[in-house]
């Protein structure tokens, strides 16, 4: 039901690596197997440069920090009564406000916690989670506000300066929209053809054709992990599937216990490869879609600085303006990698 689809392209040159031999390099172009998305992969000799200093970046950061415990209720607005009851929700060390400057009709900011800076391989689930559960209680208020059609309930992650990030520190971004994103409608579109064609959910069928194959991660409870067959990072990326879930609504608190469980190992495995920086896009069907249409799938994109002193950035023309997504590193070595990590005890 499922096709893997590559091309490997041949570039011929006379290589000054080698004293100007005639060399024959390789590269190859994948089809995202739900939309035929291509992706590049060149075999270029890069690995992740080192980890900036955390303690230099809090102490630049941290004076007039919105989202520290000292300026929190002072400094973020609060929601009006009828739509949130008191303004804001908490759970844990997590505080939803909302966004100053929103993108649009419901726009949130989760704050995760007391900690101004968290490294990304000592995030704690507890954080996490208790994120996601004001995030999903959030989207519970306002998902029967959207006007004009289906609504979609988003929960994004910029975390560190890399990922584009404004704020240090850590918060996720929530949305309730009509308008979910071009690659999430094209997404939805294949995934409803697919569906129609085969009868399956192609998340599903995808979890079945990749399971203990090379680009497997692991799984626990219902959330599987695995590497995408067509790359979106540079160094590599994760996709979570959340089986028989299709919104952030969906998820009890064992589903979210267990996402944030899996999530820690992965940005764990990550970080040991040098990052420390990604970007976490929650991607949910729509309010009353057709049953069994898209299980809740997350994708983590881990960022970095290919030259950090001249702040080169690991996004080009490549991914901006042509919508082509670009690796260093084939899936299924950093299948391999993560796999072996997300098992350790």
């Amino acid at each position: 039901m499922i096709e893997f689809l590559a091309q490997t392209k041949r570039t011929r040159l006379h290589d000054p690596r080698a004293g100007f031999a005639l060399a024959e390099i390789e590269s190859e172009v994948r089809r995202d197997p739900l939309t035929g998305d291509s992706a590049r992969i060149c075999h270029f000799a890069l690995r992740a440069p080192p980890a900036p200093d955390l303690a230099a970046i809090e102490a630049l950061s941290r004076p007039g920090c919105p989202f520290c415990p000292e300026r929190l209720d002072a400094l973020t607005p609060r929601f009006p009564e009828e739509l949130v009851p008191g303004g804001r929700l908490r759970r844990g060390e997590a505080t939803l406000v909302p966004n100053l400057f929103p993108y649009d009709d419901y726009s949130a900011i989760a704050v995760l916690c007391r900690e101004h800076v968290q490294a990304m391989d000592a995030m704690p689930a507890r954080l996490i989670a208790d994120g996601l559960a004001v995030a999903r209680e959030f989207i519970g208020l306002t998902a029967g506000r959207i006007d004009g059609g289906a609504a979609y309930g988003i929960a994004t992650w910029n975390f560190m300066p890399a990922s584009g990030g404004s704020q240090v520190h850590p918060h996720m971004q929530v949305i309730t929209t009509a308008t979910p994103g071009n690659a999430l409608a094209r997404q939805h579109a294949a995934a409803e053809a697919f569906r129609r064609r085969t009868g399956r959910v192609y998340a599903d069928a995808l979890i079945a054709a990749e399971r203990a194959g090379p680009r497997w991660i692991g799984e626990r409870g219902r959330v599987a992990w695995l590497a995408p067959f067509a790359p979106a990072g540079v160094l590599g990326d994760a996709l979570a599937v959340v089986r028989d879930r299709a919104t952030l609504l969906d998820l009890d608190d064992a589903d979210i216990a267990d996402f944030a469980a899996s999530l820690v190992r992965v940005l764990a495995a990550f970080a040991a490869r040098g990052l420390w920086s990604f970007n976490l896009c929650l991607l949910p069907d729509a309010f009353g879609a057709a049953p069994r249409r898209h299980w809740l799938t997350a994708r983590l994109l881990p960022r970095f600085h290919l030259n950090p002193q001249l702040h080169v950035s690991d996004a080009s023309h490549m991914q901006l303006l042509l919508d082509e997504r670009f690796a260093m590193l084939a899936p299924e070595e950093v299948a391999a990698d993560l796999r072996a990590r997300f098992g350790a005890p």
